[in-house]
């Protein structure tokens, strides 16, 4: 018998182990706070078609009544809208980033394996420069296959909407991102309708991405609950 000490295998890493939870208390807050979403950006927008009229009025010098007093009057409207339309931004956001990481989480309870992205990373894509162009994208991709079939979820295809869906968002981002730009260099009757302009038509791009996202997340939380009527989940 050979005296060579044998060294015992190393125990192999534990299985990650999630635990479903329903989806549907927080969907209703997503779905509510879209709506909300929504009505600020219808808000945000009729005031930037008047701020338009404005500024058109003052360009063509037919302005009925005190310049300044309107302009003042103007920009105190829309300071106002966008500190709301803001704090609506951040909130929902949060809340968002909130359910993917839930979704994420629920899908792997319900059996879905080997996924690439963790509950974590599905979050954290959305802010790495460059990378957030589709990664968050390929992530929800990824919890409405998972959602849809656990089994056998790479052989799901994902439908349009998710395509509009991300779309809507890198289009309303890029609006957004130009608008915080171009107001920053204002510096005559031009240059602010350039930028009331594109601070518009981002309110109007938030309105078919707030409606999406709704229908969105409904369905994946709606896939996730009926997958609890055929599968064990942990």
């Amino acid at each position: 018998m050979s005296d060579t000490a044998v060294t015992p295998a190393a125990p192999s890493a534990p299985i990650a182990r999630f635990d479903f939870r329903d989806p549907a208390p927080l969907t209703q807050w997503v779905k509510a706070l879209l709506i909300v979403s929504f009505l600020a950006d219808l808000i945000a927008t009729g005031s930037g078609l008047m701020e338009l009229s404005l500024l058109r009025s003052i360009d063509a010098g037919s302005v009925a009544g005190d310049i300044d007093t309107l302009a003042e009057s103007n920009d105190t409207r829309q300071q106002a809208i966008g500190v709301v339309v803001f704090i609506i931004y951040v909130v929902t956001g949060i809340t968002f980033l909130v359910w993917i990481h839930r979704a994420n989480r629920n899908a792997r309870a319900l059996g879905a394996e080997d996924m690439r992205f963790t509950p974590g990373w599905a979050v954290a894509w959305y802010f790495v420069p460059i990378m957030s162009f589709w990664k968050p994208f390929q992530a929800m991709r990824e919890i409405w296959q998972a959602s849809a079939e656990p089994g056998n979820w790479r052989a799901v295809q994902a439908p349009a909407l998710l395509g509009w869906w991300w779309a809507l968002y890198l289009g309303n981002q890029i609006l957004n991102q130009a608008a915080y730009h171009l107001s920053d260099k204002i510096d005559s009757v031009d240059s602010a309708l350039t930028a009331s302009f594109v601070m518009t038509a981002s309110s109007i791009s938030g309105m078919p991405l707030d409606v999406v996202g709704i229908l969105l997340v409904a369905k994946i939380a709606a896939n996730q609950m009926w997958q609890t009527k055929t599968v064990e989940v942990f």
